[in-house]
């Protein structure tokens, strides 16, 4: 256990506002065109995520209060920024479905994280956590920038997705 006054007491939620950064960047990189940057920004994001945990539980540095920032900051960076990137990026011509599919996956992966929060943790994952099928949706967009998917396969992976956030399937995590 770490002094409570030393400095590294606050080093997860630096990582995790860090995290949040890129989320931010990678929605403002996306709004001027910058798909690449944008989905490299999310991937940024997910190596902060993956330090921030790694950090409070080895130096066991968890609390209530960077749960719900590390929440706060997942819906933002794998939940609005990838969902907003593809939306710019596949649904300029079906602007009505890139809408609806954008606050759908938002709106599922804002559930899943509540769900998780008021949960146990056990080792079990109720639903594919909001990290990985944002990340997943964040290599869909780095894809895309270099060949041609159609909006129809964008749109069914983002369904596949939110429908998998939500659905009540266990995920053991390894």
């Amino acid at each position: 256990m770490i002094n409570g006054n030393s400095p590294i007491t606050q080093l997860p939620n630096v990582l995790t506002l860090c995290n949040i950064a890129m989320g931010l960047s990678s929605i403002i990189t996306a709004s001027l065109g910058n798909f690449t940057l944008a989905g490299l920004l999310i991937i940024i994001g997910a190596i902060f995520d993956r330090l921030d945990g790694h950090v409070a539980r080895k130096y066991e540095l968890t609390s209530e209060m960077g749960k719900q920032l590390d929440s706060l900051s997942d819906l933002i960076t794998f939940g609005i920024a990838p969902a907003v990137s593809l939306f710019l990026l596949s649904f300029t011509e079906y602007f009505v479905l890139g809408f609806i599919l954008t606050v759908i996956f938002v709106t599922c992966g804002a559930y899943r994280l509540a769900r998780y929060n008021v949960l146990e943790f056990s080792g079990v994952y109720i639903g594919l956590p909001i990290t990985i099928a944002g990340f997943l949706l964040a290599l869909l967009a780095l894809l895309q920038t270099q060949t041609a998917v159609h909006p129809y396969w964008t749109a069914i992976i983002m369904l596949f997705l939110s429908y998998l956030m939500v659905c009540k399937k266990e995920i053991r995590k390894v």
